[in-house]
């Protein structure tokens, strides 16, 4: 899957404008959505940022070897959007930023990184 998508790009780099859309749709609704159940707060946070930088490392990479900068530009990338996510919630309604919620989303965004890394190692040994 993960070669269909870096020959792809088109598709990657769509997916991962759609989740940037989604992460500021739901960062612009007034209230905490997470408050009744905080742990679907936290899965959100670790999964849509996993996502988010699953697709942006796709789209960074696309048929070029897997390098190093592309992983630390795919972490630096998503790690500011975490931040301008919840820099963007401290003006709406109801909302405050929270740096618990940038520490789940770092967790999803280095765990994203570990995953697209070992399966694209695995994929490479596998086809050699």
């Amino acid at each position: 899957m993960i070669n269909f998508l870096e020959k792809n790009r088109i598709i990657s780099i769509t997916f991962l404008i759609l989740i940037a859309i989604e992460i500021f749709f739901f960062s612009s609704l007034s209230g905490p959505p997470g408050a009744k159940f905080p742990i679907i707060s936290i899965a959100y946070h670790f999964i849509i940022f996993f996502l988010f930088t699953f697709f942006l490392l796709a789209s960074i990479k696309g048929k070029e070897k897997l390098k190093l900068r592309y992983l630390i530009i795919a972490i630096i990338i998503s790690i500011l959007y975490a931040f301008s996510d919840e820099f963007h919630q401290s003006f709406i309604s109801g909302r405050n930023a929270g740096i618990k919620d940038i520490l789940t989303d770092s967790a999803g965004i280095f765990s994203s990184i570990l995953i697209y890394t070992y399966i694209k190692k695995s994929s490479d040994k596998n086809s050699s």
